[in-house]
């Protein structure tokens, strides 16, 4: 469902071949990791060491649970757009970063038109071969300004956990707007970084560090107070926003604090899937709206925006 080696020409190298001095903080607020790595760094990082060393979320297998959960959480997604959309499911579906396929199989379930764009083959090639042929791959920001070039469009642009490793993502996101039929939305899932829970934690010391810093994965950090004031600057609406289950809040209690003791990794993990699907339960609508009040307090461990390109 996400892609973390999206475009090799864009991303962040080996830290032991590329050193970072800090963070940029830019006009709205997120941060960017400085300086910016060179092309070589990437590429042997995203072709050589990324996937093979497990850096993203890819597994070799996946539980009933977690396969249950992961496809919660494309329901939701596919739920929020509709709502902003005002709309049933249909139309052509362009996701960027579609990984191991997860979303990909869900929106083509709801009945839309899917193709998918990713970095690697790997993960959709082992869960959902099936896409393969309505997929690229390669350097994410090429194919974009190929499909440009030939006037193809989509009605949904969907991209999970993309924009937090380009080295550009406001380039990302200027291109987007040129592929979307009128009416057309972009959903945009990112990590919630120095989010509030983060440094309360990080202020309390019951984390002493901050943890969510990851390069090379991550070069962009967001958080709900920045994330839509970039997204209008760069000529969006915000339509809505929902966040994923807080599982930071777990930093807060010494038994489950899975960063001061990370064997608590795992068991909050299990946790977290099993208290979403309970919750879910209650219907889709009303776990929605859950995530868009997780949202508004700056809670979630990601944040969701469904946005549509401004008019005039």
């Amino acid at each position: 469902m996400v892609s973390r080696g999206l475009t090799a020409a864009r991303q962040i190298g080996p830290m032991s071949a590329h050193k970072t001095e800090g963070l940029a903080v830019q006009a709205d607020g997120w941060r960017q990791i400085t300086p910016s790595p060179s092309a070589e760094e990437l590429k042997a990082f995203y072709a050589g060491e990324y996937f093979q060393a497990s850096h993203g979320t890819y597994a070799q297998a996946y539980s009933d649970t977690e396969v249950a959960h992961r496809n919660l959480l494309a329901r939701l997604m596919l739920a929020a757009i509709g709502e902003a959309r005002s709309r049933a499911a249909g139309g052509k579906l362009l996701e960027i970063g579609c990984g191991e396929g997860w979303f990909l199989a869900a929106a083509d379930a709801a009945g839309y038109a899917v193709q998918g764009l990713d970095f690697s083959q790997a993960g959709l090639a082992k869960f959902h071969p099936q896409f393969l042929d309505r997929a690229r791959f390669g350097d994410a920001f090429e194919i974009l300004d190929g499909l440009i070039a030939a006037g193809e469009t989509a009605d949904v642009c969907v991209m999970e956990h993309v924009l937090e490793h380009v080295v550009d993502p406001e380039a990302l996101l200027e291109r987007l707007p040129r592929l979307l039929n009128p009416g057309g939305v972009v959903a945009i899932t990112v990590p919630n970084d120095f989010s509030p829970i983060q440094l309360a934690a990080r202020q309390a010391g019951a984390v002493d560090r901050d943890f969510w810093l990851a390069p090379p994965q991550h070069l962009n950090y967001f958080n709900a107070a920045n994330l839509g004031l970039l997204l209008e600057r760069m000529g969006f609406a915000v339509k809505l926003g929902f966040a994923s289950f807080p599982i930071d809040w777990y930093l807060m209690h010494p038994g489950s604090n899975y960063v001061a003791d990370p064997s608590a990794g795992k068991a909050a993990h299990r946790a977290r899937m099993d208290i979403d699907l309970t919750l879910a339960e209650q219907g889709m609508e009303a776990y929605l709206g859950l995530a868009k009040a997780f949202y508004a307090c700056g809670a979630g461990r990601s944040l969701t925006i469904i946005a549509t390109p401004s008019v005039g």
